[in-house]
């Protein structure tokens, strides 16, 4: 996957902070990979072969990408009244609102490193009664983002 992908987007609307990991279905993405796709595979296995796993891998590609856009996730954090929810959605209709707290802290976000791939990545988690595992961060670029925005924009607005 692309390491400069977006997926995740932190945006605000009057009092409600949302952090949202629905990846966004571009069409010109979709065109360049498809196109690499076939022309690679065409001149590495012939035309027959290389259109047949061209088509199948564009297929494929296609299905996930658009899975990915229409099912996702929001947390949602209201200031005024220092509530978080997930939301999981399906086509822009919420599916399943879950009340992680109605008395939100921001000291209680952790970011856990994971190591994956040979890679280094976070999770975001909210510690209450349990833990809360919100999202996975691919980066440490990503983990200060979201980290800096917590601490700029949501911890002096919540009373």
């Amino acid at each position: 996957m692309n390491e400069k992908e977006d997926y995740f987007r932190i945006h605000r609307n009057g009092q409600i902070h949302t952090l949202s990991d629905r990846i966004p279905f571009r069409w010109n993405e979709f065109l360049l990979f498809s196109s690499a796709s076939v022309l690679f595979l065409i001149f590495s296995f012939g035309w027959l072969v290389g259109l047949y796993v061209a088509l199948l891998t564009t297929i494929v590609y296609v299905f996930y990408r658009f899975a990915a856009w229409i099912y996702f996730s929001e947390i949602q954090i209201d200031v005024r009244n220092g509530k978080m929810t997930k939301l999981k959605k399906l086509l822009n209709k919420v599916q399943k609102v879950e009340l992680i707290t109605d008395k939100f802290n921001p000291n209680r976000f952790e970011y856990i490193e994971l190591s994956r791939s040979g890679k280094t990545k976070y999770l975001l988690n909210y510690k209450t009664h349990k833990n809360n595992e919100l999202l996975i961060l691919k980066n440490k670029r990503d983990k200060e983002i979201v980290e800096n925005y917590i601490k700029e924009h949501i911890v002096f607005q919540v009373k």
